[in-house]
């Protein structure tokens, strides 16, 4: 669910790989890109990203957005599958990309954060086929990218291998929240309600007080030095349980409240904050439906669903106060 997660020992990992794969046909990846002004509210297609891919990470450094990793293939066979260690960046202003140095080795479902200038990859999965036997598919690796000097160096490893790591940035400490530990149990456990805190200054890490609920797949944004985890899933019965509820943590007084929810239950695809309003766009709900739909929270306004799809201009998106 929600992309790519690690595997167990590698005797059974292909296995495994394909199970989490066995209701999506492909092929996987797009190099699609479209890019949505809230002013407007339209959508409008840009230069296609040079490498095809899914499941990838992106971070910002100076206008300029950086695409990590991430996997493409033909088809639901995991030998098929292609892990990427490849990193571009586009150029919003001259809608071109650039091919950079590449993480050090091939992987997904690592959190990403740039903190002062330097992106900084956590975490995530490897494929079952690029790594020595026996060695942990999910990993503790901690990369910096130096966009100046176009270079990845090793930092201090993160205190819990895994994978499916969400990662936000509050006051240069990047927080890396939930996600599923290492050794790998049954489709995906142990899951992990875990929060650990990096402080680039310092190369270390520092844990935190645990998420009070568990949820997979979920969204981060930051608004007003708060994380905000949106959407995402939980196991009942080996079923997943979609979410609409929003939850937020304070890292300076690990305090967690609420707000309103969303109007549908699923995993966002994405999300992010435009002149403090939360936009969430498309994702996916129960029996694996797919939504276009993009939603926007904002100081005394709830969220409503829009309507029309991604590849099209959009008429008017909604924004509804609350009573």
């Amino acid at each position: 669910m929600g992309g790519i997660d690690g595997v167990g020992p590698k005797s059974k990992d292909l296995g495994l790989l394909e199970n989490s794969l066995q209701n999506r046909r492909g092929p996987y990846g797009l190099s699609t890109v479209e890019v949505y002004d809230p002013k407007t509210n339209s959508w409008e297609r840009v230069a296609d990203m040079p490498t095809p891919r899914t499941s990838a990470e992106t971070a910002v450094v100076n206008g300029t957005i950086y695409v990590c990793g991430g996997y493409n293939g033909a088809g639901n066979r995991a030998v098929n599958l292609k892990f990427l260690d490849i990193v571009e960046a586009y150029d919003p202003q001259k809608d071109t990309w650039m091919r950079k140095q590449g993480m050090s080795g091939a992987r997904v479902a690592f959190g990403i954060g740039a903190v002062a200038g330097r992106i900084y990859s956590i975490g995530g999965s490897v494929h079952p086929l690029d790594r020595e036997p026996k060695a942990p598919g999910r990993i503790d690796l901690v990369e910096a990218y130096d966009p100046v000097t176009d270079t990845w160096v090793k930092r201090a490893k993160m205190p819990t291998r895994r994978s499916g790591v969400k990662a936000a940035v509050v006051r240069d400490a990047i927080y890396a929240i939930g996600g599923g530990g290492w050794p790998q149990v049954g489709a995906g456990g142990p899951f992990l309600t875990v929060i650990e805190e990096y402080n680039p200054k310092i190369n270390r890490w520092k844990k935190k007080n645990e998420m009070p609920e568990l949820r997979l797949s979920f969204s981060t944004v930051v608004l007003d030095d708060v994380i905000h985890l949106i959407g995402g899933f939980t196991w009942q019965n080996r079923v997943p349980q979609y979410l609409s509820t929003v939850d937020t943590y304070n890292p300076e007084t690990e305090e967690w409240n609420n707000i309103p929810p969303m109007p549908t239950p699923f995993m966002p695809f994405g999300a992010a904050v435009v002149d403090g309003n939360i936009y969430v766009f498309g994702g996916i709900g129960e029996n694996r439906e797919h939504f276009t739909s993009v939603m926007i929270f904002g100081k005394g306004f709830r969220a409503v669903t829009a309507t029309g799809k991604l590849p099209t201009r959009w008429g008017e998106l909604k924004a509804e106060r609350e009573n």
